[in-house]
């Protein structure tokens, strides 16, 4: 298949286009930065926002892969309505590329942020079904629940035919600095101070970023079509206990201070991957202590670089 990923260049996209690439299939991506992971596939320098641009580089293409957004969200928070552009408004023009090139189907990078902070303590598994929140924690959040509803509205309205990747918290080689991971990482390494917000016990599901490609890569097959797919690790992990694991690996201790929790913070839930073992036969081949452990050690090796 041809099949062009927005954002490919990016921590995510990259591994998606390893894995695409990996598949066989004949890969372009479309950035406004330049590819640095040496793929061998084709790269147009490309604003999300240009409509014109991006209907004349799908022209011919089977599939879009959707990754550019704001991944940040505490620059969403500083610049929300630039963000938005970048996240939900963007997801307009690659339905409507698609549309006008009869393309087969836009597969979406969304996120677990969707489903919201729980209401209570109680220990509820999500799944596909699950509804959105109504009451999101943070503008990031309403940003992918609206370019999910987009998706919905062009099947519905103009057949484009659609994946919604819901993404559980990724993280391993190639990640931003300003991600908790790196950062912890970075901050054990060095003898400095880890601020952790509030106590700590917030949770993420983790997903190997190389396990997360193949999930993603998976989705071309036809269960996946006009489907919602969680795309989660197996395991909960909080905050305090990245920290703990990462202190295991290096056999250092961490110096943490706790300060108050930061608004709009999302909490965690137990969310389901089933769907996508039962479809895709696809589940996460790492653990989140293995997958840990390659990342540390590619993360100490590209250092010293």
């Amino acid at each position: 298949m041809k099949i062009l990923v927005t954002g490919g260049s990016g921590f995510i996209g990259s591994h998606i286009v390893d894995a695409l690439i990996e598949k066989g299939h004949k890969v372009k991506i479309y950035d406004i930065d330049a590819p640095k992971y040496n793929q061998k596939c084709d790269y147009i320098k490309g604003d999300i926002l240009d409509l014109n641009r991006l209907v004349q580089e799908t022209k011919g293409y089977d599939a879009i892969y959707h990754l550019a957004a704001e991944a940040d969200v505490n620059r969403f928070y500083k610049s929300p309505y630039y963000s938005n552009l970048i996240t939900s408004c963007s997801t307009l023009n690659v339905l409507e590329a698609a549309k006008i090139n009869k393309i087969s189907r836009v597969l979406l990078a969304s996120t677990e942020w969707v489903y919201g902070s729980p209401k209570s303590d109680k220990d509820e598994v999500i799944t596909e079904v699950t509804p959105t929140t109504d009451n999101p924690d943070h503008l990031y959040t309403s940003s992918k629940i609206a370019a999910e509803m987009f998706c919905k509205n062009y099947k519905q309205l103009y057949g484009v035919n659609y994946t919604i990747m819901r993404f559980g918290i990724p993280f391993g080689e190639r990640a931003r600095p300003a991600t908790v991971t790196p950062i912890f990482l970075s901050r054990i390494l060095n003898g400095e101070e880890i601020t952790i917000h509030g106590d700590g016990s917030q949770t993420r599901q983790f997903i190997y970023v190389k396990d997360l490609a193949k999930g993603c890569a998976a989705c071309l097959n036809e269960n996946a079509k006009n489907e919602i797919i969680n795309l989660e690790g197996n395991e909960v992990i909080s905050v305090l206990n990245i920290v703990r694991n990462l202190e295991k690996i290096l056999n250092k201790k961490g110096v943490l201070k706790f300060i108050e929790d930061r608004a709009g913070q999302f909490k965690g839930r137990k969310i389901s991957a089933e769907k996508a073992k039962r479809l895709l036969n696809w589940q996460p081949k790492y653990s989140y202590f293995e997958a840990l452990k390659n990342y540390v050690n590619w993360f100490i090796k590209n250092k010293t670089r």
